[in-house]
């Protein structure tokens, strides 16, 4: 018959008594609390925040952002004239100099012009010479009538003494009455030639009158032949296109046989050496911006490079302004969008940089609104 086995267990291995769970509701109440403390914390950073975040961003020392990049004034290069392009002397991306020449238009018809325009201007000359000449000719003609009035005169002095010789033996019965008559005749009729002798050195003194107009009008016509002479060679100097700056040309948009017409661009200098950053700050960042601040600017393309400034002015106005389509915020729904104001940097050293930076690159620029560039660039002169 079979006994039932009981197992005899240790006292020493008997289970462990399950312990009540009594720190349960302190874990859920810590929860509780932790959960309840970020939900107020929540609350007054979403109520702190908007009151208080702009006047913190305007109250930093450095302003910085990486809306920024290098720039440079451009030059495009335009043609002043039409014609067909003989000679490109520059290549893409070469370095030149201001006046260098870059490329030359067929000059043919404009030298053309200004042998046509230069032979305007010697005719114009050659009349003022002649003008000249009848006018020193005219005053000949007037000192011989001149002449001719003064024989005239003193032909009238001698009828008039004869005419009172012939009335005083006429007097005394010595004279024939025709001879009287004949004095009186020779009289008026030298008197007539003295007046039209007169009249004719009028009308010699009014033809000088005349010739010294056409003078004046020959003077006229000579500066306008020589204006003309000289817009026909400041067109043909136009066809020598030269490089307004010192820089690097750019991609030429023409090649030799193209022709071109007058305001075509042709190509762009960049001027290497005139660069400068143009940093976007955000409108709550410009409170302490002032020009003459000193300016810290990092150029992505060389990390551990910095390079130093100072702002030399801010736009007139954000760029939302100037854009083609100007927002207006009184139509619609409205989104406060912070705006941006461009704020010009001017370069004051390069770290060594100088012909390894390009247009266009970009950088973040930090400002030190407590700094002054001036101000920092004398102490280190006097140290």
């Amino acid at each position: 018959m079979n006994k039932p086995v009981v197992q005899i267990v240790p006292k020493s291995e008997a289970p462990a008594a399950i312990p009540a769970p009594a720190k349960k509701p302190r874990k859920r109440a810590m929860l509780t609390l932790a959960r309840a403390s970020v939900i107020v914390a929540g609350i007054g950073l979403a109520v702190v925040v908007p009151l208080g975040w702009g006047s913190w961003v305007a109250g930093l020392t450095n302003q910085s952002t990486n809306n920024a990049s290098l720039r440079a004034d451009t030059t495009p290069v335009s043609a002043e004239v039409e014609g067909r392009i003989t000679r490109l002397l520059v290549d893409d991306y070469q370095e030149v100099r201001a006046g260098t020449l870059l490329m030359e238009i067929d000059p043919t018809e404009y030298q053309a012009r200004v042998d046509q325009a230069r032979a305007g201007a010697g005719a114009a000359e050659a009349a003022i010479h002649n003008i000249e000449s009848r006018i020193a000719l005219q005053h000949r003609v007037i000192e011989q009538a001149e002449a001719g009035l003064a024989a005239l005169e003193a032909d009238r002095e001698r009828i008039d003494s004869e005419n009172q010789r012939q009335a005083t033996l006429k007097e005394g019965g010595w004279a024939s009455g025709q001879k009287v008559e004949a004095a009186i005749a020779d009289q008026k009729r030298i008197a007539a030639a003295i007046i039209e002798q007169q009249a004719a050195i009028a009308a010699e003194r009014e033809q000088l009158n005349v010739l010294a107009s056409e003078a004046e009008q020959a003077e006229a016509e000579r500066g306008s032949r020589a204006a003309a002479l000289k817009l026909a060679e400041i067109e043909l100097g136009r066809t020598r296109i030269t490089a307004p700056v010192d820089g690097i040309v750019g991609t030429s948009g023409v090649r030799e046989g193209q022709f071109v017409r007058a305001g075509s661009q042709l190509v762009s200098v960049v001027p290497m050496a005139d660069l400068y950053v143009t940093a976007n700050f955000k409108e709550t960042q410009l409170a302490k911006l002032r020009p003459g601040q000193a300016v810290s600017v990092s150029v992505d393309s060389f990390p551990g490079k910095q390079l130093t400034g100072h702002v030399e002015r801010l736009a007139p106005a954000t760029g939302s302004i100037f854009s083609l389509l100007p927002a207006d915020n009184a139509t619609g729904n409205f989104t406060k969008i912070a705006q941006r104001v461009s704020v010009r940097i001017a370069l004051d050293e390069d770290a060594g940089l100088q012909g390894l930076l390009r247009p266009g690159m970009s950088v973040e620029a930090t400002v030190h609104t407590d700094r002054d560039a001036a101000a920092e660039t004398k102490l280190a002169q006097v140290r």
